[in-house]
């Protein structure tokens, strides 16, 4: 039982006794709903252009809503050898079994994409290079960049090796096409940081967000440090090779890079490690 003599400060700043607390903390999700339908009542409310068949609308589409809501919820938690016959015994309606279809396509479709990207990752494993044209649209891919030093190192490490100098995150477009999303310095804060390789030189070597880039390898006469034509189809190949340097194209020309691969993701998958 509740201690009479212990109190509890309300939202109001309103001293409350510990069992009013313990009621208000139980009914808080129905609080925010209640904001929810509010909002949506003001909102319309407020539209001069809004009629009553609108209003009534709205307000009936919030317990959908609450619904989809608490589907979700129960979706995650329970196995998946029981989660559809439950949820449709329980939300039979057909505006729930139409959501839980959608998500039932959502999640097959994740399956299946990473299916692929398993199957990619494995084949790149064997050959110890990435081929970035079989990347599909919308995966996202993550290089690993160390300095020659410390790449054989990071090569058995992976992803969770510290000396990473630099780490790009890039989404496939039209590969070998890659949108930048970042270009991080010393992500892991482990860089035994030298003149050769400081974060004055990823400066001059990073892309902004959006940019979009190749990643690949140079030969020795592509770019403009040899004197060959910047940029020419047959200097570039858009493939990563495990310890090789990266090497990049872009709408300027090719560069060749500072720094080398010690790991590559696919998505959430490692594809070197092991």
């Amino acid at each position: 039982m509740a201690d009479p003599g212990k109190v509890w400060r309300g939202p109001a700043g309103k001293a409350e006794p510990d069992d009013t607390r313990t009621e208000l903390e139980e009914l808080a999700p129905f609080i925010e709903l209640a904001r929810e339908i509010k909002r949506d009542v003001d909102r319309i409310a407020a539209d001069d252009y809004a009629d009553v068949e609108q209003l009534s609308d709205a307000i009936a589409a919030i317990p959908l809503a609450e619904r989809r809501r608490v589907t979700e919820a129960v979706f995650e938690r329970l196995p998946p050898d029981v989660q559809w016959a439950i949820l449709e015994r329980v939300f039979g309606d057909a505006g729930i079994r139409e959501h839980l279809g959608r998500e039932q396509e959502r999640r097959l479709a994740e399956t299946v994409g990473r299916d692929d990207r398993r199957l990619l990752a494995d084949a790149a494993r064997e050959a110890r290079l990435l081929d970035t044209r079989t990347v599909p649209a919308g995966v996202e891919l993550t290089v690993g960049l160390f300095r020659e030093e410390d790449v054989r190192a990071a090569v058995t490490r992976g992803a969770v090796a510290d000396s990473c100098a630099r780490r790009l995150v890039l989404r496939a477009e039209a590969p070998p096409r890659f949108r930048v999303i970042e270009d991080v310095f010393n992500p892991r804060g482990g860089l035994f940081v030298t003149r050769e390789y400081d974060e004055t030189v990823w400066e001059a070597d990073r892309f902004a967000s959006h940019d979009s880039v190749e990643i690949g390898a140079a030969d020795a006469e592509s770019g403009p440090e040899s004197g060959g034509e910047s940029g020419r189809e047959s200097g570039f190949d858009p493939v990563l090779y495990l310890g090789g340097r990266a090497d990049f194209r872009t709408d300027l020309g090719v560069s060749r890079g500072h720094l080398h691969i010690g790991f590559v993701m696919l998505g959430d998958i490692d594809v070197f490690a092991g």
